[in-house]
């Protein structure tokens, strides 16, 4: 793996602060500065990144009954 540049770096550490994102960096180096960017967060593979074109459907939360539920209702006694 090749040393960064300058420039590079610069970008890098400006997406890092959240001052910039990948997508503002110059299209000659956006590549250069995403593969850093991803470096330096030790991410290895693209099992981290959000697929945007993903067709598995997002995992639905299973309606539970309220275990407490009958805690709130009054005895008539």
């Amino acid at each position: 793996m090749n040393k960064p540049n300058t420039r590079i770096l610069d970008y890098v550490t400006l997406v890092q602060d959240g001052v910039l994102t990948v997508d503002d960096a110059p299209q000659d180096i956006k590549a250069e500065v995403t593969k850093w960017v991803r470096y330096f967060a030790g991410i290895k593979d693209d099992s981290m990144v959000k697929d945007t074109e993903s067709t598995t459907p997002a995992p639905q939360v299973e309606n539970k009954p309220d275990a407490t539920a009958f805690l709130a209702k009054k005895v008539t006694d």
